[in-house]
């Protein structure tokens, strides 16, 4: 082998993340009916009907069926252990997740739930359909800073560098952070509608490269 040919075997592996943005266009809210009771038929039968028409006001205001994720109510029993496990009541359960593709209707569904009978909200996680955009923009940004990161490295030992030898993508991250809100019920009147700022999502990929010493 020549000196040129062992040269070129040799290699600068780094690593290197790269973002990009995507606005959301799709909400998933998720929210619960729940009750406390001693009684456990009729606490079931509560929140069963509460149930309903909670589902009845978001199919009213447009979300689709296939978008509504409404599994059976949970039953979880209630005891006293200070008195030897006593039993003291249930509280009986139905959470439930609804997809909103119209984020300007947001703030109405999220009123419309809770008037309905939801009175455990957990929020909205915003989304975006198709982030594909956004992951090969991040990871075109990655492989950027990887050829500047090998670069630099090549430049400091007095080297440098030629093409890709091998790259491999390391994960990455979707940062839609849950979107500010308030709901009416907390508000100072109980007409106030619901606040939801949304922002961009940030996607964020990490790669490993390996480049080819010159």
């Amino acid at each position: 082998m020549s000196d040129t040919d062992r040269l070129r075997s040799r290699w600068i592996s780094v690593t290197a993340a790269g973002e990009a943005t995507i606005a959301p266009d799709v909400a998933v809210a998720s929210f619960a009916v729940s009750g406390n009771g001693t009684d456990l038929g009729p606490l079931r039968n509560d929140v069963n009907s509460r149930s309903s028409a909670v589902l009845a006001a978001v199919r009213a205001l447009g979300v689709a069926e296939a978008d509504i994720d409404a599994p059976d109510v949970s039953i979880q029993p209630q005891y006293d252990y200070r008195r030897g496990q006593r039993l003291t009541g249930y509280r009986v359960s139905r959470g439930m997740t609804v997809k909103v593709r119209n984020l300007d209707g947001l703030s109405e569904v999220l009123d419309g739930l809770v008037r309905a009978g939801a009175n455990e909200v957990q929020g909205a996680q915003m989304m975006a359909s198709d982030p594909s955009v956004a992951e090969h923009a991040a990871l075109a940004a990655a492989v950027r800073s990887a050829r500047a990161k090998a670069q630099a490295l090549a430049e400091a030992a007095g080297v440098g560098i030629g093409g890709v030898a091998r790259i491999e993508e390391e994960g990455g991250w979707d940062g839609p952070p849950q979107p500010m809100f308030r709901m009416a019920a907390a508000a100072e009147s109980a007409d106030a509608p619901t606040e939801v700022m949304r922002g961009d999502l940030t996607v964020k990929r990490q790669i490993r490269a390996w480049f080819e010493l010159d």
